[in-house]
């Protein structure tokens, strides 16, 4: 299979998620290496600032919510930076988006919130899906939630930001379209990229699963 596609003019991004326990070093290591084989670029995504709310959902307060999301975030980060090195990769082929200071401001990024926001509120089925992914992730934790409900109308924040910048991620990254790479599939954005949700399919938006074959313990938010 001819995974030439940067010739098409997709951009590839590497979704991390802070407080994972799956994105160890081996597996950043696979992540990237395997991408820019197969790309020659990557963007990763580490969506520290949004992962805030998840750690509000699972009974953090909210300076302690963002402490340890930004410290989360910055470890995956630096480790990202010091893999790049070992493995000899260019600066110019890997690119870390800075949530705080690149998206959380970007005009596109707070009109695609507000419309994932309203398609969160008008269509039962996306909402179901987000409440559901948001749940599985607060479950996931271990943590003894006593309302979860509230919980997850914390926590579903984390994922309608995602959705958000993916929507817009081609123009911020000034390309035809984008690829988000994953170690396990990711339903919602399936079914999302796929039109299942507002009926309309999305071009600019691609899913790629790959997953170093050497297994990983199943990540949970710490």
């Amino acid at each position: 299979m001819c995974y030439n596609l940067i010739m098409k003019n997709t951009y590839p991004i590497v979704g991390m998620s802070p407080g994972n326990s799956y994105f160890k070093d081996k597996e950043i290591n696979y992540l990237i290496q395997k991408v820019i084989d197969r790309f020659g670029r990557v963007a990763i995504l580490i969506a520290d600032i949004p992962a805030i709310s998840t750690y509000e959902a699972l009974g953090y307060p909210c300076n302690k919510a963002r402490s340890k999301a930004v410290l989360k975030g910055n470890n995956l980060k630096n480790r990202t930076r010091r893999i790049q090195k070992e493995l000899g990769i260019s600066l110019n082929k890997i690119r870390i988006i800075d949530w705080e200071n690149e998206i959380d401001d970007d005009v596109k990024y707070k009109e695609s919130y507000k419309q994932i926001t309203e398609l969160y509120k008008e269509n039962k089925d996306f909402r179901h899906e987000v409440e559901r992914t948001t749940l599985d992730v607060l479950e996931g934790s271990g943590k003894n939630i006593s309302d979860m409900d509230k919980a997850v109308e914390t926590g579903i924040h984390y994922l309608l930001s995602e959705l958000a910048f993916l929507e817009v991620a081609a123009n911020f990254l000034d390309s035809k379209s984008v690829t988000y790479i994953y170690h396990k599939n990711w339903p919602i954005y399936e079914k999302y990229i796929s039109g299942v949700f507002d009926g309309n399919k999305k071009p600019h938006l691609e899913f790629l699963l790959l997953k170093n074959p050497c297994k990983a313990p199943i990540g949970v938010v710490q």
